[in-house]
This record gives C-alpha cells, structure tokens and sequence, in this order.
C-alpha cells in the first residue's frame, strides 16, 4: 500500500510545474480587427462609465464578482477615475486614480492603495498599465490590458501576482452609461 502513495521527492517536481504554469506572466493583448478602434484612455473616460467584474483566485478557483461605476474628468493632462465598487458580498469602496499624461499613449499615475507610480503605455490598439497595491499588509503586483471591442465597450483583463506567481486574475467589462 505505501508504493501507491507518492512519496515527497516525487511530488518536487509537480511542484515545481505548478509553481512554473501558474507565473503572473501579463494579459495577451487582444487580437485587433479593422473594425476595433484605438483605446485612447482621454477619450473614452470621461464621463460615467458602468461596468460588471470578477476576481479569480488561481489557487482555490473562488471568485468575487463587483459592479463598479466610474466617473472621470480630463483636464488636459491628467485624467482623473473615481472608481466606486459593490461587490456581491455587500462590501463598498471607493478609489481614485489620476493618470498624467507625459506623452502621447504614455501616462504615470496614483491612487490611493498604489504602492509606488503605475505606468501605462499604448501598445497597438490596446493599454498597458502596471502598479502594485497594498492589500492586508501584502504588496500584490497587478498587470492590466484594456482595449476596446467593436461595439465601444471595454475589456480590462488583469492578472494579480507575487514574488512572480500568479494569485489571481480579474476580468472587467466596462460601458459608457446612458447620457454620458
């Protein structure tokens, strides 16, 4: 009966591929079509902005669904995002990004929870944006694409790593409220 069960020098090495597949590698860029139009972040934010998310845990699989709604400004430089979350668990929260422009397709930016600068970059008809945050006294690195589908709405896939392992992922759909 003890040759059936896995001994541990045997399970180093599943260990190690799972380790290995589950890296906080960031999100493929969408495949643009000539009908997907450019995200430029200045044009497409400001306004409300309505949107339904999921985070998923890579190592338990359970998720955490939240609505947001986003209301930004541009001033001719810094596209400010006040971003207000309900999450299926009755939880609230409130974010505020701002975003600098210091080039064409090129932004630096803060929010409150951001441990250090975000950067965000265009990269063909998608965003790239990089930033880690402070949850529950841990540092988490989060790695964003968004783009634009043809019909206007945007998608935002991110994934959520430490010390280079994916934890996580989040998948966020966002659309430009009536009237806005």
């Amino acid at each position: 009966m003890s040759s059936i069960l896995p001994r541990p020098a045997r399970l180093a090495p599943l260990a190690l591929l799972a380790l290995v597949g589950a890296c906080a590698s960031p999100p493929e860029a969408p495949v643009a079509t000539a009908s997907t139009p450019p995200l430029v972040l200045e044009q497409f934010f400001p306004g409300r902005t309505v949107g339904q998310g999921v985070f998923t845990n890579s190592w338990t699989g359970s998720q955490r669904r939240f609505d947001v709604v986003i209301d930004g400004t541009w001033d001719g430089r810094t596209l400010t995002l006040v971003e207000d979350f309900a999450y299926a668990d009755g939880e609230k929260d409130r974010k505020t990004w701002k975003l600098e422009r210091t080039a064409p397709g090129t932004y630096t930016g803060t929010r409150e929870d951001v441990v250090g600068p975000a950067r965000a970059w265009t990269e063909g008809k998608a965003v790239r944006l990089e930033y880690a945050v402070s949850l529950g006294g841990w540092t988490v690195d989060f790695r964003d694409v968004l783009a634009l589908n043809p019909d206007g709405s945007l998608i935002n896939k991110a994934t959520v790593g430490k010390w280079g392992l994916r934890v996580g992922r989040v998948e966020l759909e966002l659309r430009r409220a009536p009237g806005s």
